[in-house]
């Protein structure tokens, strides 16, 4: 490992919510729980390394960190930074693949269960504690529709990473049949795909396991909307964007859909004011605030991959790249 006491770098940690192993190489480090966009610019700008996730960094913010060779991303998804641009002034980019991969998918199928049963919503009623003694059966929480059980499941997936094929190994196991979403647009049908609007006319839930990036950014609006059942679940643990949030909440509001589960927004943190599926007249919506990827086995697992990461990046031997800045460096 390069240790060389000529050079040191220097580190900084963008968000807070993760306490990385000491790095084993000669650097400083400054550590911050969160960082403002105003406030991005001096933290990175006689940083060699940065690491973050939440935090938007864009082509200005790269250009005014002229010594950056390194931005190592707490997790899967790249989309809050400029890749281009990070390429192009010569900065590496790299990520922690497949260390919430367990986690996330088990949320999704929480977030598939709270909308399909109304966890949420029956939790509500019964501990507002008069209206199951006033009302009975409380079968109204259903809205009309009796509820599915697993074996009488129509799967989609739109997204067939290694996230999906979790999804679709946790589907299976649980009887429902699963079709597997060709690329939107395409004609050429792989074999074990469906096409993608074939996949939601047929399709009873709806899971979103894709990244985002210009091909699958609103890849999901009205009109695909409105393909889907009035009787279908949608579930979103890919990213936000990937949804037109405007489309989503008036399909919703119109009965066009059963209901949704979502733990990612077009923009975080979601507010009333930034994102319309929080308006207080939108049903059938359980939301979490991107906390899906939260588990003690994804934390532990992105630990070690970041400093294994950035230790290779330090000797020479870069892993788990998104974009390789070096030749551009040169």
């Amino acid at each position: 490992m390069a240790t060389s006491e000529e050079f040191k770098h220097h580190i900084v940690q963008l968000d807070g919510h993760i306490d990385l192993p000491p790095l084993r190489f000669p650097h400083t480090f400054e550590k911050y729980v969160h960082t403002s966009p105003s406030e991005l610019p001096s933290r990175i700008a006689s940083a060699t390394i940065a690491i973050g996730t939440a935090v938007t960094i864009t082509r200005a913010n790269f250009l005014s960190a002229p010594k950056l060779q390194l931005l190592s991303c707490l997790g899967v998804g790249c989309d809050k930074f400029d890749l281009q641009a990070a390429k192009e002034c010569g900065v590496t980019v790299t990520n922690t693949p497949a260390q919430n991969l367990l986690t996330v998918a088990e949320h999704a199928l929480s977030l598939y269960f709270a909308v399909k049963r109304r966890i949420v919503g029956l939790d509500e009623f019964t501990k507002e504690g008069e209206g199951w003694k006033r009302q009975g059966m409380c079968v109204s929480e259903f809205r009309g529709v009796m509820p599915r059980v697993c074996e009488e499941e129509v799967v989609g997936i739109i997204g067939y990473g290694a996230l999906g094929k979790r999804v679709e190994k946790m589907c299976k196991a649980l009887d429902m049949r699963v079709l597997i979403a060709e690329r939107k647009g395409s004609s050429d049908i792989r074999p074990s795909r469906t096409a993608f609007e074939d996949v939601l006319r047929q399709c009873t839930t709806l899971f979103l396991t894709c990244p985002l990036d210009p091909s699958t950014r609103n890849m999901l609006s009205h009109h695909e909307l409105s393909l889907l059942s009035p009787t279908s679940i949608l579930i979103n643990v890919g990213r936000g964007g990937i949804v037109n949030e405007h489309a989503l909440a008036t399909a919703l509001k119109e009965g066009k859909l059963l209901g949704a589960g979502t733990d990612v927004f077009e923009h975080e943190p979601a507010t009333k004011e930034n994102c319309p599926l929080l308006a207080d007249d939108v049903p059938g919506l359980v939301a979490t605030p991107h906390m899906a990827w939260f588990s003690d086995k994804t934390v532990l697992g992105t630990k070690q991959t970041v400093r294994d990461t950035i230790e290779a990046f330090v000797r020479g031997e870069p892993m788990n790249m998104v974009v390789d800045g070096r030749k551009q460096a040169e």
